[in-house]
Parts: structure tokens; C-alpha cells; sequence
């Protein structure tokens, strides 16, 4: 009797009993899908970015098991610790940072380099969770009870438009915002953070630089910076166009093979996909993303606590606005940022936060094999 409660103690029994293989399976095709387009993107060369974003998603398939073989408790006693380093760490970046195109954002050295940013994403969840776990019992559905972690999520922000970032501080900021909407904030409380938007963007327009502001001219009419910021606007355009229904084939996207496309790798990598794959292949991978993150609810309402729950809303909110935002852009549906696009776009910082968020929601899936 004993053995049947404790389940399998075979090795593969307890690998089988504790791995989330839906979280699995979705990672790796979307994985492979990516792979293949980071391939075209590069003209067939797999052994240049290709390769570097493979050997990232090993040592992230390395991290990601381990993350999910901790339980996700442990990440509650640690979280403002792990809040702490990264902030310092992103403290760190205007003093020893590497500059890129004129950007100060990594930490390292030229081949091996580390993008605090990107990592504080997830660091971000886990302590906002933490603090919301704790202030449920205490002031709950208080509109108060957004200061303390506004402020938590305004300081590394700040660190992030200084280097300057600032599609990544507000991509931080709604992560951030998504996981306390769902906390039990009441609705007034909502729509009042929401509504100051407008008035609090009129009053940042005038310290954005230059460029910045250009994005938003570009967005609402890109032919008028035809040869110059909208250039990359319209032939993201195009390529969605030119994919069809079908697709013109794997290799075979015309804006990517004859060079037209700029930033295939990074910001617009679903404009070489849709290219080659059509309207029929960018459902499919959509549909894989949207799978992933309702996959990820559905983890959250049946967490055993929660802090767990708010861990996989918090990982949730993570891809999905990572998918709408970086499409919208190739859609020209939202101002180009520099979001990327989980696993498709070239980067290892990006991939490795990605992998941590998903070793998260195997954790905290485990966990519910234990539920008495």
C-alpha cells in the first residue's frame, strides 16, 4: 500500500510521473519550428547564429530541468534575494556594461555575454508573487497594496530605460501589471492604473530621445520614413503578404533570400516565417503559443497555493505578451520595441529566461502530483 501511494520508484517511472510533458512537447516543437527559421534567416549557414542559439537552448534545457526538480516553495524563501542580485546587477550595467549600437545593456565579455534585463523578467515574477502571497491575508483587494510593488517594479525600469531600453522596462511593466490584475485587485482599482497610462505617456513624451519618438511616427504612417526607420515596417509587411495561404516554402522567402528583410534574427524573425510558411503556419505556431500559456493557467488553477498560482499566471503573462507584442509588430499593429519573440528571435539571455519560466511551471505542475 505504502509503494502505491508513494508511486513509481523506477527512475524512468518517477521522470514520467513528474515531467510535464505538455510543457515539454509545446517547448520542443516550437523549439524546432524556430530553429528552421533561424536557419532561413541566415541563408542555410547553421553554423553561425544557428548554432549559438542551439548550444543556449541546451545549457536552457539543463537550467530548465533543474529549476522544476526544486520545488517551487524554495523560490518563495529566495525570491528577494534573487530580486536584490538583480537589481545589482542591472546597478552594474552603466559602470561595466558592454555597448552595443550605441546601447548599454549586457554584462561579460564580447562572446559571452549576459543580459540582466532579460533575466529580471522572471526574477520579477517570482517576487511579485511573493509579495502578493503575503499581502492576500493582510490588505486584500486594497488599492494600497500596489505601491509597495510598483515601487518594486519602477526601480529595475528605471535601470532599464537609462541603458536605454525602453521596450523592455514597459514590457516589464505590464508583466508586472498582468500578475497583480489577477491577484484580486478590485476592478476600479484596475481601470484607474489603466487609465492614468494616457496621461502619464503625454507627460514621458518629452524625455523620450529622438529615436524613440520616431518609432511612433513610424508606426502611424511608415511610408512617409519609407527609406530610412519604416524601411524594416514595410518589408515585414510584405513578407506576411507575400506568404499567402501556404507559404512560398522553407528557403524560399523572397524578402529574406535577396536581403530586403533587416533584423531577420532579432525583431522580425515572424516576418521570414510567415513568408515561407503562410497563413496555415503562423495559426499553427500561434495556436502552439496560445497552447503553452493556457497550458500555464491551467497549471495555476490548480497549484497548491497561492503563490504558485500567481508563479504560472506571472510565466503566463510572460510569453503572451511576448507573442502579441513582437507579431503586432510585424503586423504593425504596435510601434517596433525590441520584444522578442520567444525562441524564434536570436539571443541567449532571452532564451535562458524563457527556459527558467517554463523549469517555473514544471515545478509548480509537480507539485500538484503530491496534492492530498
Amino acid at each position: 500500500m505504502n509503494e502505491l501511494l508513494d508511486g513509481p520508484r523506477d527512475l524512468w517511472g518517477r521522470i514520467r510521473r513528474d515531467v510535464d510533458w505538455v510543457v515539454v512537447t509545446l517547448a520542443l516543437a516550437i523549439v524546432a519550428l524556430a530553429a528552421m527559421n533561424l536557419n532561413s534567416a541566415g541563408a542555410g549557414d547553421w553554423t553561425g547564429r544557428v548554432q549559438a542559439q542551439l548550444r543556449w537552448v541546451g545549457l536552457g534545457t539543463v537550467v530548465m530541468f533543474v529549476v522544476a526538480a526544486i520545488d517551487y516553495r524554495v523560490m518563495y524563501k529566495t525570491a528577494y534575494a534573487a530580486y536584490a542580485l538583480g537589481v545589482g546587477l542591472l546597478a552594474l550595467v552603466p559602470l561595466l556594461g558592454i555597448k552595443v549600437n550605441n546601447a548599454r545593456r549586457w554584462l561579460g565579455t564580447e562572446d559571452y555575454r549576459l543580459q540582466p534585463s532579460e533575466n529580471m523578467k522572471v526574477i520579477m515574477v517570482v517576487a511579485i508573487a511573493r509579495f502578493l502571497h503575503d499581502a492576500a491575508a493582510k490588505s486584500p483587494r486594497k488599492g494600497r497594496q500596489l505601491l509597495i510593488p510598483a515601487a518594486m517594479v519602477l526601480l529595475p525600469v528605471a535601470f532599464i530605460v537609462k541603458q536605454p531600453d525602453l521596450g523592455t522596462g514597459i514590457m516589464l511593466l505590464i508583466i508586472a501589471f498582468s500578475v497583480m490584475s489577477v491577484a484580486g485587485l478590485r476592478i476600479r482599482t484596475i481601470l484607474a492604473v489603466v487609465g492614468s497610462g494616457l496621461p502619464s505617456f503625454v507627460l514621458a513624451w518629452r524625455y523620450l530621445q529622438g529615436y524613440q519618438r520616431r518609432r511612433i511616427d513610424v508606426w502611424l504612417d511608415p511610408q512617409q520614413y519609407a527609406d530610412k526607420e519604416g524601411y524594416q515596417t514595410i518589408q515585414a509587411m510584405i513578407s506576411v503578404g507575400n506568404g499567402g495561404i501556404f507559404g512560398r516554402g522553407v528557403d524560399q522567402g523572397t524578402q529574406n533570400v535577396l536581403g530586403f528583410m533587416p533584423e531577420p534574427f532579432t525583431d522580425f524573425p515572424f516576418a521570414v516565417y510567415a513568408e515561407e510558411w503562410g497563413f496555415v503556419g503562423a495559426t499553427m505556431v500561434m495556436a502552439l503559443y496560445m497552447c503553452l500559456v493556457l497550458w500555464a493557467v491551467n497549471i495555476a488553477s490548480q497549484a497548491k497555493d497561492r503563490f504558485g498560482a500567481l508563479l504560472c499566471a506571472g510565466v503566463a503573462s510572460l510569453f503572451f505578451w511576448h507573442v502579441v507584442v513582437n507579431i503586432g509588430m510585424v503586423l504593425q499593429l504596435v510601434p517596433v520595441s525590441g520584444i522578442t519573440l520567444p525562441w524564434f528571435s536570436a539571443g541567449g539571455s532571452n532564451v535562458l529566461t524563457m527556459m527558467i519560466a517554463l523549469g517555473i511551471l514544471m515545478s509548480v505542475s509537480r507539485s500538484r502530483q503530491y496534492r492530498r
